[in-house]
């Protein structure tokens, strides 16, 4: 369904352009005249690049040059200073993160040949669930929708995507305002359904500048992210979330479970709604009073090797059992489950489990429980079978019995559960979710347009950043000609023989680190 509407996007966008290229003006633009905005489609890629923004850039750089700005323009370059300083941490930090990556991936890949144990993804997100390796090895996990994360968060992954993106253009112009540099243009792009921001600037106002200042310009992206990461991380710590999620949400945990989303390809989701109430698997209750239970009792009865003890059965009455042939290899009949006497005969009786569980039959034990005329029965062990109880809070506190037939971790995978449940009537628990997982996505790609941006491969500000660095590192004049800062071409000076080998190892180095991350990835997915 996604990729379909993917295509739909690319097809209505280029249909778009065929209406438009067929309509001509009927007056000619007067000579000279650019468009505000400018739109491009072309193999899927869609640049959108305005002039909208000049006019406050511009105002910022006579703001910043102006006598009362004097010592807020001393404290940003310093601060820059610090950014560029933050960059040369970044580069040598996410290229000891990828040749780290690489040897673990290698290794892994050679121990994963000779190891044909399956391993299962879990795309639903929940911390208990995350597991660290045994041996305490440091592991980059990418973020790919549909794998590593469930494909439902493509939207808001793209959307803060797009933010910090955005936060980092404005590193770029802010640094760049500081020596007063104008920006021809900035804009949006997207490829595929990848966003991305830029700003361009002129030429000839870039090659004056001294290298200092460039290495300032062209790390001040990347160091807001960074600030961004801080800020968002210090949220986080202080918990300042939490408070406004305790006025929009109730705690239910004394009542059991919310449903907060079930899957959309899963048979559950015609049965338990969001917004449910799940108080009991079987007859483990899911509701937490006090400080008893240390683990999550949702967690601790859907993924434990072995289910539980049914300490209950039902009272059937003995003419029931009496019709129903008694087998060792029960049951003869399909959509029937076995049941056995809770005192221990060895007799088994195959029954439709649905007017059992379901209904209202008494509750007993193997001590008793029963009138003389029932049997007290109870479902044999090892059997595929769960009772998901439901309270319905509209009706009167009314409880509802569903069936689930299968794994008990497939309950575990394809229902989310939550224990706070939305005061306001249309606002369901999962936006409390889709929230704090876009401010954990928002983190993780601040951070990583931190490190990848820095990258010493070309399109990436790393690469520039390097040229510049090592120009800086052996006192020569850096004459960049650069107009777009994300590097869309690159006509660095060269500099002296032992600044291009330095480059050209470091960058060829990382492509093919890159490469073989990859590939190695890859193998090991498949192995897996």
């Amino acid at each position: 369904m996604t990729v379909l509407w993917i295509a739909l996007f690319w097809l209505v966008l280029y249909g778009a352009k065929h209406w438009f290229k067929k309509a001509k003006p009927l007056l000619p633009l007067a000579q000279g005249r650019k468009p505000i905005v400018e739109v491009e489609v072309a193999h899927l890629h869609l640049r959108v690049k305005t002039h909208v923004l000049n006019g406050y850039h511009d105002g910022l750089c006579k703001d910043l040059s102006s006598e009362k700005c004097r010592l807020l323009k001393r404290t940003l370059l310093q601060l820059y200073n610090l950014g560029a300083a933050m960059a040369v941490i970044g580069m040598a930090t996410v290229l000891v993160l990828l040749w780290w990556t690489t040897a673990d991936l290698f290794t892994k890949t050679q121990s994963s040949g000779t190891s044909n144990t399956p391993a299962k993804r879990d795309l639903e997100r929940d911390p208990s669930s995350i597991s660290t390796p045994d041996n305490g090895a440091f592991t980059v996990t990418p973020i790919i929708p549909g794998m590593t994360v469930p494909l439902s968060h493509l939207p808001i992954i793209l959307l803060a995507l797009c933010i910090c993106q955005i936060v980092h253009e404005g590193g770029h112009a802010m640094a760049a305002a500081l020596r007063r540099i104008p920006i021809l243009f900035s804009g949006v792009s997207i490829t595929i359904v990848f966003p991305s921001a830029f700003v361009v600037f002129p030429t000839a106002r870039l090659e004056g500048l001294p290298s200092i200042d460039y290495l300032r310009i062209l790390g001040a992206g990347c160091f807001h992210n960074f600030l961004c990461w801080c800020l968002l991380y210090l949220v986080t710590w202080a918990k300042i979330g939490t408070f406004f999620s305790k006025l929009m949400f109730e705690d239910i945990s004394s009542l059991g479970k919310v449903v907060v989303d079930v899957d959309v390809n899963s048979p559950l989701r015609d049965h338990i709604p969001p917004g449910s109430i799940i108080t009991r698997l079987d007859d483990t209750m899911l509701n937490v009073v006090g400080d008893e239970p240390k683990g999550d009792p949702w967690d601790a009865f859907l993924l434990a090797p072995v289910a539980p003890v049914v300490s209950q059965g039902w009272c059937l009455e003995n003419s029931m059992l009496e019709n129903v042939s008694t087998s060792l290899g029960c049951p003869s009949m399909s959509g029937h489950f076995c049941f056995i006497r809770m005192e221990g005969q060895s007799d088994q009786y195959g029954f439709d489990p649905i007017p059992i569980l379901t209904g209202s039959p008494a509750r007993c034990d193997a001590s008793g429980g029963c009138i003389p005329s029932s049997s007290c029965m109870a479902l044999q062990r090892g059997q595929q079978l769960v009772r998901i109880t439901l309270l319905d809070l509209s009706h009167d506190g009314e409880e509802e019995v569903v069936l689930w037939s299968g794994p008990r971790e497939e309950i575990w995978e394809q229902v989310q559960v939550s224990t706070l449940k939305s005061r306001i009537p249309f606002v369901s628990s999962q936006l409390l979710f889709y929230g704090l997982d876009f401010l954990e996505y928002l983190k993780l790609i601040n951070l990583s347009l931190y490190l990848v941006n820095m990258l010493p491969v070309p399109a990436l500000d790393g690469f520039n950043f390097l040229a510049v660095l090592l120009d800086l590192t052996f006192h020569q004049t850096h004459h960049p000609s650069v107009i777009d800062v994300e590097a869309l071409s690159d006509h660095v000076r060269h500099g002296s023989p032992l600044q291009r080998i330095i480059k050209a190892t470091l960058s060829i180095g990382t492509v093919v680190s890159i490469a073989l991350c990859v590939l190695l990835g890859t193998i090991k997915h498949v192995l897996h």
